[in-house]
C-alpha cells in the first residue's frame, strides 16, 4: 500500500503534468484567438477565461512550489546537521589520536623539531615559548633544541600539544601546536570530504 508521501508525490506529479498540458493548450488557444481578435467579439470572454485559468494555475503552482521549497529547505537543514555531526566526530577522533600520540616516545622528538624550526625565526631576545601544562617535563629538551634563551609559559589554550612562540621585540607569533594544525585541517576536510550539501 502506498504511503501518504508517495500518494502526495503522485498527486503533485499529476497536477504538474495536468498544469503543463493545460499551459500548452492555453498557449495554443491564445495564439489562435490573437489572429481572430479584430473579427470576433468573443475575444474578451475568452481572454477573461484565460486570465482566470492562469490565475488558478498560478496559485496551484505557487502552492506546490512553496511546499516543495519548504521540503527542500528541511532536507538541506537535516543534511547540514548530519554533515556537522560527522565532521565533529571525525575531528574528535583525530584529536583523541593526537592526544594519544603525545603520550608516545615520538612526541618529544616532534617538540624538538618544532623548537628547532621556531629558533630560526625567533633569533632576537624576548622569546617566550608557550606549552601545555603536561609538557613542562620536556622544557629542558625543548630549550636544548631551541638553542637560545627563552622563557616558558603554560598556555591553557593548548589542549593537545606543541609549541606556540612569541617575541615581544620582533612583534611576531608562530603557532606550531597540534591544536592549530588540526583546526587548519577543518577547511580542507570540508572541501575534500565529499560531503558538500548542494
Amino acid at each position: 500500500m502506498a504511503t501518504n508521501d508517495e500518494k502526495l508525490n503522485k498527486f503533485y506529479l499529476a497536477i504538474n503534468h495536468y498544469a503543463e498540458e493545460q499551459r500548452k493548450k492555453i498557449e495554443q488557444e491564445v495564439a489562435e484567438f490573437k489572429q481572430k481578435e479584430l473579427d470576433e467579439t468573443e475575444v474578451s470572454v475568452l481572454a477573461e477565461a484565460y486570465r482566470l485559468i492562469q490565475k488558478e494555475m498560478a496559485e496551484m503552482r505557487n502552492g506546490i512550489s512553496r511546499e516543495m521549497a519548504q521540503r527542500e529547505m528541511n532536507d538541506r537543514r537535516k543534511l547540514l546537521e548530519k554533515r556537522k555531526k560527522i565532521t565533529e566526530e571525525v575531528f574528535e577522533r583525530a584529536a583523541k589520536s593526537l592526544n594519544e600520540f603525545t603520550q608516545k616516545s615520538d612526541y618529544p622528538h616532534l617538540l624538538q623539531k618544532f623548537a628547532g624550526e621556531l629558533s630560526k625565526t625567533f633569533y632576537k631576545p624576548g622569546r617566550v615559548l608557550f606549552i601545555k601544562k603536561d609538557d613542562q617535563k620536556y622544557q629542558e629538551l625543548i630549550q636544548q633544541a631551541f638553542g637560545s634563551d627563552c622563557t616558558f609559559k603554560i598556555d591553557a589554550d593548548i589542549h593537545i600539544g606543541g609549541i606556540r612562540a612569541y617575541n615581544s621585540e620582533m612583534g611576531i607569533v608562530a603557532d606550531e601546536t597540534l591544536d592549530s594544525m588540526l583546526e587548519d585541517q577543518l577547511e580542507w576536510f570540508e572541501e575534500n570530504s565529499g560531503m558538500a550539501v548542494v
